[in-house]
């Protein structure tokens, strides 16, 4: 079978690990660039099959909100409550050299993070999330990034 990474394999080694406090139960949460600004405080949801983008970052970054298809519909919170998205929007989103535009549902709700990306974002990059680590890992054309 052949190697879809073409021979690059993804590893995690534990040195990368050296200057963490152990044990630790961190949320893994990184900065990536949405329409060339970076925005910090992105919630990796292994979890989640939603991409989610608050309201207010859009507004920090300068998107128009008109740019909002509106398709409103209910989302499941963690304690089994709902709210309602605002719709959908389409933005470029980059992680290392790697460009993917992402469909985000916007939700008007207050967060500590500016957005939530899920398995549907995950799987696009063919990424591998580490709680442990802190990390993502994905192939490259140029081999294998770490964010």
């Amino acid at each position: 079978m052949p190697n879809p990474t073409g021979g690059n394999v993804i590893s995690f080694n534990d040195i990368a690990t050296i200057n963490q406090i152990k044990p630790h139960n961190d949320l893994l949460v990184l900065e990536l660039t949405i329409p060339n600004i970076d925005v910090a405080r992105i919630l990796v949801d292994t979890g989640s099959s939603a991409d989610i983008i608050f309201k207010r970052t859009l507004g920090r970054i300068e998107i128009n909100l008109s740019t909002i298809a509106e398709y409103p519909s209910h989302l499941l919170r963690i304690l089994g409550e709902t709210t309602m998205t605002l719709g959908i929007i389409n933005l470029t989103v980059e992680a290392g050299s790697i460009t993917r535009i992402v469909e985000f549902l916007v939700v008007d709700q207050p967060s500590s993070s500016n957005a939530i990306v899920g398995t549907s974002w995950i799987n696009s990059m063919q990424e591998v999330p580490s709680t442990y680590y802190l990390c993502l890992k994905f192939p490259t054309p140029h081999g294998i990034e770490t964010i």
